[in-house]
């Protein structure tokens, strides 16, 4: 290999010892510096003075290379005077510790976060592949999501993966765990101060945060604790905070521990009432009312208990007498509440929370569930998964959140294979919804998902009728986030029966994101490209469009460019739609469009991504663009005259009239298509049907 740094010397110096001081580490680096060049510096003397000395006295360009410092404030100190100093010194430090004196080094200074560092998708399939064990996307996918990128996790995979056969999904999840088990443990066991602190280093883990008073009564001197686990790089810091989280890989493998070693404890939950360091009755009975509420469509009631028990456990975290403990169940019934009511951020963040808390618990698999069926309604394919359980099968004791995540996993999985255009698998998991479950809490969303492969195969009436019978049934669960879910996919299925006013009333009063295609839709479908393309102008740059609505929006936008006649205008829409087909891996909103929108679409130059055979233009959902406009005969040859770019007279001649005569068909023809001059009828021709 070449030398990176052909006209610089390199002096490396390894990590620094907890207890080592600043004087005792000065003179480790300058013992690297003076063996690596010549210099006068004094041999007895080797603190800082003398480093100072022997770089500003050094005939070539210095780095500095700072493996595993400890960035107390005099060695930050110290190396701000040194770059002062020197300005062709560089200096490399890599820390696990936080100093509020970075703050005074250089402002050319670039700090590398511990996202920074994690590995990506990609990192990581040319990682393993380099070592000779290269793994589908799938798969690596499913490691990347499971570890959090974390370089010490990643770093040992490749051994464990050649010593295994080709894992499936969950002895894949087993696998990567246990390398991240072994990680956890060996760097534990390996570091004096926490070899006999095992068990408050577990506990630590079930809390959201680290602090010196949350680890006040675990008997242990909580600022060197806390320190000696950020060394490690078992926690990270809050931004703007003093406190420490554990990354969720390493969270899941010390509970996990937890469950073996500490039994009792883990299985513990709380609703935190104030005073009351056990669940409290009406803490629990609020819960209970809770789910009552929201299976019966009263999810803004829900949701107010749910912000009232939030808000209990918040004020009570400094009440005295009081044990807060995180509710993995409470977080997975308030993330599934606040879903239905419309507070989409709130719900993931709760669920997250739920799937953290209760990793390795029931709790903790059924809120991955629930946001793998959240990340598929959003069109986040990879996401969705890496959250998904290739065990379809009911868990544990046939709880009923259980049967509830089951059920999100089936609607997450038809979800992606009608994104992929996989309309059989769709079909197959749809149909085991239908006979295996009883409506419960996701009617709406399998009903969307009934809508959405009704449009796919080009069934809406099919679709129309079982979502018209399951509202007759159910009207108490039109409501929230249900009725826009609800309400968008009968409008996309009206709209594909041609009948707009139908569509148009289902969606008026809606301002919801989900509904915005569908808005841009109908205006392109009744001929208003200019009005469609307004709505992908002020939806489509809104930084919580979700990818699904993003690529609908932008397919959209294409076709509405293109039917006002500004293909290059078109071009920049397709592009994004095709790298947004290409991240998440949908299909499906290429299909959402009329046929002959699709096929301008496809005469723009631009490489279209498919499935299979049919390609994805070839299952264009809507017949028909707008109710069908008949026209005479003179009418049409009048019509084709202008788009072959003639003019009126020649028109005349070609069909032996007078031009008086194809003037009168002009006008009759603008009438007819709404339009107010030729170029206007040309664009109208392009999506309208003609008789």
């Amino acid at each position: 290999m070449t030398d990176p740094e052909p006209r610089r010397v390199i002096a490396y110096v390894g990590p620094s010892t907890a207890d080592s001081a600043a004087d005792r580490y000065w003179a480790r680096i300058f013992d690297s510096v003076r063996r690596c060049i010549d210099t006068e510096a004094s041999r007895t003397s080797r603190g800082f003075d003398a480093l100072r000395t022997a770089l500003s006295t050094a005939d070539t360009p210095v780095t500095l290379v700072l493996d595993g410092t400890r960035l107390d404030e005099d060695v930050a100190e110290g190396i701000g005077t040194l770059l002062a100093d020197e300005p062709t010194l560089r200096i490399v430090v890599a820390t696990r510790t936080t100093s509020s004196a970075g703050a005074d080094m250089p402002s050319d200074t670039r700090i590398l976060t511990s996202a920074d560092l994690a590995f990506t998708v990609d990192e990581t399939a040319a990682y393993l592949r380099d070592a000779g064990v290269p793994q589908e996307r799938w798969v690596v996918e499913r490691i990347v999501h499971r570890t959090g990128g974390l370089p010490a996790v990643i770093g040992r995979l490749p051994a464990a993966l050649c010593s295994a056969p080709l894992p499936g999904a969950t002895e894949l999840e087993r696998l990567v765990d246990a390398v991240t088990d072994s990680v956890t443990t060996r760097t534990i066991k390996n570091e004096p101060l926490l070899a006999h602190l095992l068990r408050p280093v577990l506990m630590s883990a079930m809390t959201d945060s680290l602090t010196c008073a949350s680890l006040a009564e675990s008997g242990v001197d909580a600022p060197t604790f806390l320190t000696t686990l950020e060394s490690l790089g078992l926690v990270e810091p809050v931004p703007g905070n003093s406190a420490r989280v554990y990354p969720d890989a390493v969270r899941r493998s010390l509970l996990r521990r937890a469950v073996n070693d500490l039994p009792a404890e883990p299985t513990r939950t709380y609703l935190v009432v104030p005073g009351s360091p056990d669940r409290g009755s009406d803490g629990a009975a609020k819960l209970g009312q809770v789910v009552t509420l929201r299976r019966e469509g009263r999810f803004a009631e829900a949701a107010s208990i749910c912000d009232e028990l939030a808000s209990r456990a918040a004020s009570s975290s400094t009440a005295p007498g009081t044990t807060v403990v995180s509710d993995a169940a409470f977080c997975f019934q308030a993330g599934l509440t606040y879903f239905f009511a419309v507070r989409p951020h709130e719900a993931m963040g709760m669920l997250r929370r739920a799937r953290s808390v209760g990793a390795g618990t029931p709790v903790g698999e059924d809120a991955a569930a629930v946001l793998g069926l959240m990340h598929a309604l959003r069109g986040e394919g990879p996401e969705a998964r890496a959250a998904l359980c290739t065990d379809r099968t009911p868990r544990r004791h046939h709880r009923d959140s259980a049967r509830l995540a089951h059920t999100a996993e089936q609607i997450a999985a038809a979800l992606l294979a009608i994104d992929r255009l996989e309309t059989d698998v769709a079909l197959d998991i749809l149909v085991d919804i239908e006979v295996s479950t009883a409506p419960n809490e996701f009617w709406a969303l399998v009903l969307y998902a009934q809508g959405s492969l009704a449009l796919l195969t080009h069934t809406p009436m099919d679709g129309l009728r079982r979502i018209k019978a399951e509202i007759r049934k159910h009207p108490e669960l039109h409501a929230g986030y249900n009725a826009v879910l609800v309400n968008a996919i009968r409008a996309d299925l009206e709209l594909a029966l041609g009948d707009f006013d139908r569509a148009r009333n289902l969606v008026a009063d809606s301002t919801h994101l989900f509904t915005a295609p569908v808005h841009a839709r109908m205006r392109l479908l009744t001929g208003d490209p200019a009005g469609s393309e307004a709505l992908v102008h002020h939806y489509g740059t809104d930084p919580i469009c979700t990818p699904r609505q993003a690529m609908e929006l932008a397919v959209l936008g294409a076709a509405a460019a293109c039917a006002l006649g500004r293909d290059s205008e078109a071009r920049p829409h397709l592009d994004r739609a095709i790298a947004l087909s290409q991240q998440t891996g949908l299909l499906r909103p290429f299909t959402m469009v009329s046929p002959l929108m699709a096929r301008h679409l496809g005469s723009l130059g631009v490489a279209l991504p498919t499935a299979s055979e049919p390609t994805a233009l070839d299952t264009a959902t809507y017949p028909k663009s707008k109710p069908v406009v008949r026209l005479t005969p003179r009418e049409r040859a009048v019509l084709d005259g202008l788009i072959a770019g003639r003019s009126a007279r020649t028109i005349a001649k070609a069909e032996f009239v007078s031009v008086n005569t194809v003037k009168t068909q002009l006008r009759s023809l603008y009438r007819k298509l709404g339009v107010n001059s030729g170029k206007d009828a040309v664009i109208a021709a392009r999506h309208l049907v003609l008789d």
